[in-house]
């Protein structure tokens, strides 16, 4: 059985795809999953070396309540807006995106989509509230040195204590009970910046929110 502390590490069983081609393993998004659009490349990536009139329209999205990026091939005739919401299967029926190309991280986005990721994440945070109040009245410690609490950006071993003492007393039901009961008081801003650095990859050991290490 899995030890609790080690339920946010990546599993040291599973092979680390991270630096090979993706293009060797099929990438693909669950029907049902939800997904915003965050650009629209219209003809193509700028930098891929072939005719514009040979270049796919792409459009890069996230889905929830995973957290992953993908590049996604567009219908060049579709009316598709960018921060246009919905799963994967209304944006096909709808003859607006096609195949999945590949998943991708952070820093191959584009500014456009860079721009506009923490406002749309602080949202669909928001969307997903219950599940993020459960990890602040649930989560544990990853290693006898460090909580989960403390990969949250800003929380450090005076907040963590206060979260857990008030969390002790009674468990949060709201983020607005966090901010009023803790120190805490954008608790959406600091989910929404953790889930950047985990798609950013560099430097990440532990995955609270995205899955991204996952689908590889």
């Amino acid at each position: 059985m899995e030890r609790p502390r080690d339920r946010y590490r990546r599993d040291p069983r599973k092979p680390d795809y991270r630096g090979k081609d993706q293009g060797k393993k099929k990438q693909f998004i669950k029907k049902y999953r939800e997904l915003i659009i965050i650009d629209l490349l219209l003809h193509g990536h700028p930098m891929e070396d072939k005719p514009s009139w040979s270049k796919i329209p792409i459009a890069q999205v996230i889905t929830f309540p995973d957290f992953v990026l993908y590049e996604v091939k567009m219908n060049r005739d579709s009316e598709i807006k960018v921060q246009e919401k919905g799963t994967y299967e209304e944006f096909m029926r709808h003859n607006k995106l096609r195949d999945v190309i590949k998943k991708i991280d952070y820093k191959d986005l584009t500014n456009t989509s860079k721009a506009l990721l923490q406002q749309i994440l602080e949202q669909e945070v928001k969307n997903f509230e219950g599940e993020f109040i459960n990890f602040f009245n649930n989560s544990t410690s990853i290693t006898p040195r460090m909580h989960a609490l403390k990969l949250l950006p800003g929380v450090g071993q005076k907040h963590m204590w206060e979260i857990l003492n008030a969390r002790n007393r009674q468990k949060f039901t709201t983020f607005q009970d966090i901010s009023d009961r803790t120190s805490i008081s954008n608790p959406t801003k600091l989910i929404a910046q953790r889930i950047i650095k985990e798609l950013q990859r560099e430097g990440v050991k532990y995955y609270l929110f995205s899955k991204t290490q996952k689908y590889e």
